[in-house]
Formats: structure tokens, C-alpha cells, sequence
């Protein structure tokens, strides 16, 4: 790993990245649990449920996550505002949530109620989560994290022990592991960073104006896997999806541990702020060059354990196609040459353009329908095809976006996010 990786990982990131680990841990256990207690059909059902859940918790990540990493939060109106989009979000995800479950009947009336409250506590525990990072509170998050999942083992155990488990087993587990690790963060946030207040005239507009554009940027990656979903069990069916979800859920951790280095990445250049932009470009250079280097490198020893861990995750009943998991693993190199190229931009006002040039990662489901369409036998190479999209959405943000900020000028340092 490059020397800016080895110093990452002796500062205050490895914190941020062990955290990162204990969710990666507590989201992998409960998608094998998936994975081998509901077969191939059910975990290609189960990776839709959740991954909509994600998608959602994505715009409150955003829309509050990142604006109360940036945005000033001892203003009373920002304070405010922050809450009461928490609030909004979290209310609109558990509704829709419940309404969805509902309507497709994938799970009897009374899971499918509680999917709402479940789907509220995923959103509001993954925004505790983010205030613990702005806060530094990074060595609380594996707390935080492993309460979720000896909830959610908790509940699946005893499910097990008074009948079959099933996708409902599922709804209540996450309910119950999410609801018992957001009263841990909670407990585990400053007292003074608490979110019990004030929640009148909030400034909604104030954080609206820096949120929405992350928010929307933070769908990008869920949404484009909720549509690959949706794609390939339409053309190929839920049986034929499931062993390319398996593949997906082997290289989580990796993918995780790209999602964590990204929460440390915005602010950090936050703190790199008063430099000048070339400084910062160069420092965003070598964590990319570092993050291609150390995620590929576990992505190389992820493939060469798959004939010993592969059986492992699905209990034999299918493969994890070698195909996938390549795929996967470079679409996880992808997405970490783009986030310090992303982040930089982000602080220094460019989130706009950002997430214009996110749009290119769509134009990857192209490839991907061909990829289906075409040669329906090459569904396991469908991630790889993928990966296009934020390969060039790393090289667009950095050319058209970054570059241009140090050139206009290179000597003067911002000390203020440009206005949006």
C-alpha cells in the first residue's frame, strides 16, 4: 500500500475505518444469514428490500449527513433544520416502507407494518452514525454497530427456535437490531451534539441549498444497484440473480470499507479547507492512488479464498461466480479513485457539477442491458460492466471540476464553501 495509504491508517482515519469494519461486519452477517437461510430466489427478494432501505437512508446520509459535517451546527437555525429533515426523512422512508410491503404482499400485513418503523430506525441510526464521525467520535462506532447485530442475530435466533425463518424473520430482526444501535449512538454523542432540540424556525432552505445536491449524489450508487436489481431478475429472473448477489455480499466488506474511507474523506477536506486548491489536489491524488491500490489488493485475495469462503456464505446450495466477484471488486476501485476527487470538490462549492457528472455512472446500464440482453449466459460479468461508470465519473470530476478550481486560482486559499 503507498505511503499516503500507511499514513492514513496511523491517523485518525483508522478509527473511521475500523468503525467502518464492525458495519461492514454486522451488514455482511445479516446478508449471508440471508443468503443461506432463504436460497437464491429469496436473497435476489431480500437485496431488493434492503437495498431500497438503502437507497433511502442514502438521502438523509446526504441531505444531513454531510451538511452536518460541513454546515456550522452551533447555528440554532441550521441546528434545527437538520433535525426536522431527519425527522422528514425518516417519517417518508418508514411510510414508504410500509406501503411497499403492502402492496406487493411479499410478507404478511403485520411485517409489513413493521417494515415502516424498521426502515425509520435504519434512517435515524445511520444519521447518529455521521453526527458520532463529525463529532470524532469514531471509536464509538463499533459499539454501535455490534449492538445491531446482536439484536438482529438476537431476533433471527429466536424466530428460528418458535417456527421457520422467513423474509418477515428478516423485517423484525432489522427492527430490532437498527432500534437497539441508534439508542446506543445516541447514548455514545456528546451530550451538547445531542439532537434534542431546538426545533423551531428551522432553516431548512439553508441546508436544503448544500444537502439536496450530496443527497442526490448519494443515491447514485444505491439507486444504480437497485436498478441493476430490478434489471436482471426482469430479463433473467430471481434464481438466476441470487448467485450474483452471493458475489455482491462476498465483496461487502470491501465495498463497506469504500463507503467508511468516504464519510472520513469530506471531512478531512473540510480541515484542508484554508490550503490552496493544488495542495489539496495533490492530496487527493495520492489517497486515490492509495485506495486503488489497497482495495484492489483485497479484492485480489477475496477471489483467491472464493473456493474455501464461496461455499461457506451459501451453505453449498449454489456457487459465487468468480465472475462477479472480480467485477464487484473492481467496481469497488472504481468507486475509491472517485470519492477524494468528489469530496474535494463537494467542500470547495462544486457539489453541483459533481453531481452532474454522476449521471455518467447511469450510462454504465447501458452496457449492463446489452451485457443481459445480448448474452444472457454473461450475467456474472454485469458488475465489471458496471465499474465503467465511476471509472469515468473519477477522470471526468477530476479534469473538469478540480482541475479548473486550482487554475482559476492557484495560490489563494478558500476558506469559505462557494455558494450554491
Amino acid at each position: 500500500m503507498t505511503s499516503w495509504a500507511s499514513g492514513l491508517l496511523g491517523s485518525r482515519a483508522t478509527a473511521a475505518v475500523l468503525g467502518q469494519g464492525t458495519q461492514a461486519l454486522a451488514g455482511l452477517a445479516l446478508q449471508a444469514a440471508a443468503a443461506r437461510l432463504l436460497g437464491a430466489a429469496g436473497l435476489a427478494v431480500f437485496a431488493l428490500v434492503y437495498g431500497a432501505l438503502v437507497l433511502g437512508t442514502a438521502v438523509c446520509s446526504g441531505l444531513v449527513g454531510d451538511s452536518l459535517t460541513v454546515l456550522d451546527r452551533t447555528d440554532r437555525g441550521t441546528r434545527a433544520g437538520l433535525h426536522v429533515w431527519t425527522a422528514l426523512i425518516s417519517t417518508g422512508v418508514g411510510l414508504a416502507g410500509a406501503a411497499a410491503a403492502l402492496l406487493s404482499g411479499l410478507v404478511p400485513v403485520w411485517a409489513g407494518l413493521l417494515l415502516g418503523p424498521a426502515c425509520a430506525a435504519f434512517v435515524v441510526e445511520d444519521t447518529l452514525r455521521r453526527l458520532l464521525m463529525a463529532t470524532g467520535r469514531y471509536r464509538a462506532l463499533p459499539a454501535v454497530d455490534l449492538t445491531s447485530l446482536a439484536g438482529a442475530l438476537a431476533a433471527l435466533g429466536v424466530a428460528g427456535l418458535t417456527g421457520e425463518i422467513t423474509l418477515a424473520s428478516f423485517v423484525v430482526a432489522l427492527l430490532v437490531g437498527q432500534t437497539a444501535a441508534a439508542v446506543v449512538a445516541w447514548w455514545r454523542v456528546p451530550p451538547g451534539e445531542r439532537p434534542r432540540g431546538p426545533w423551531r424556525r428551522p432553516d431548512l432552505r439553508g441546508v436544503a441549498a448544500f444537502g439536496v445536491w450530496r443527497a442526490a449524489a448519494h443515491t447514485v450508487r444505491p439507486g444504480l444497484l437497485t436498478l441493476l436489481r430490478v434489471l436482471v431478475v426482469a430479463a433473467a429472473g430471481a434464481a438466476a440473480y441470487g448467485p450474483l448477489e452471493a458475489a455482491r455480499v462476498y465483496t461487502a466488506p470491501t465495498l463497506t470499507l469504500v463507503a467508511g474511507i468516504g464519510t472520513f474523506l469530506l471531512p478531512h477536506f473540510v480541515g484542508l479547507r484554508a490550503r490552496p486548491v493544488a495542495e489539496s489536489l495533490r492530496v487527493a491524488d495520492r489517497a486515490a492512488a492509495g485506495l486503488a491500490a489497497g482495495v484492489g489488493a483485497i479484492g485480489i485475495a477475496g477471489l483467491l479464498v472464493l473456493p474455501w469462503l464461496g461455499p461457506v456464505l451459501t451453505g453449498g446450495d449454489y456457487a459465487v461466480p468468480a465472475a462477479a466477484v472480480v467485477g464487484w471488486s473492481v467496481y469497488a476501485v472504481a468507486g475509491a479513485v472517485l470519492l477524494p476527487y468528489a469530496s474535494l470538490a463537494s467542500v470547495h462549492g462544486g457539489q453541483r457539477r459533481v453531481l452532474a457528472l454522476h449521471a455518467l455512472e447511469f450510462g454504465a446500464l447501458g452496457a449492463v442491458a446489452a451485457l443481459v440482453l445480448l448474452l444472457p449466459a454473461g450475467v456474472a460479468w454485469t458488475p465489471l460492466a458496471l465499474a465503467l461508470g465511476p471509472a469515468l465519473a473519477a477522470l471526468a470530476v477530476r479534469q473538469s471540476v478540480v482541475v479548473p478550481m486550482t487554475r482559476r486560482d492557484p495560490q489563494r486559499p478558500v476558506t469559505e464553501p462557494a455558494p450554491v
